[in-house]
């Protein structure tokens, strides 16, 4: 588990409020570092010379927050809390998702 990225403050706060234990914490961190890796794998052409870190230095610290309270709701077993989560956050980003719609 890496909290390198992570805002500490705010997950913290996320940490004491949701009352997660070691296993549900780390579970959470390490979705929203997955997250992060898939999109910098993902990431376009004109950004392919930044390393990971570089890369995940310029993401938002709201967004890491995002990312790891839906990896927390999920290992809470609150799938559904975790999936509006992430529908509101695209909502609110204007984020298209691939795939069929829904």
């Amino acid at each position: 588990m890496s909290f390198k990225h992570l805002p500490l403050l705010g997950t913290a706060e996320l940490i004491g409020a949701l009352k997660l234990n070691p296993k549900q914490t780390a579970a959470a961190a390490n979705l929203a570092h997955r997250v992060t890796h898939n999109a910098w794998r993902r990431r376009p052409s004109h950004k392919g010379g930044q390393t990971y870190d570089e890369f995940a230095a310029t993401v938002s610290d709201c967004a890491w927050l995002t990312m790891f309270e839906v990896g927390a709701l999920l290992a809470l077993g609150r799938r559904q809390e975790a999936l509006l989560l992430t529908e509101a956050s695209r909502s609110v980003h204007q984020v298209t998702h691939p795939g069929p719609p829904r």
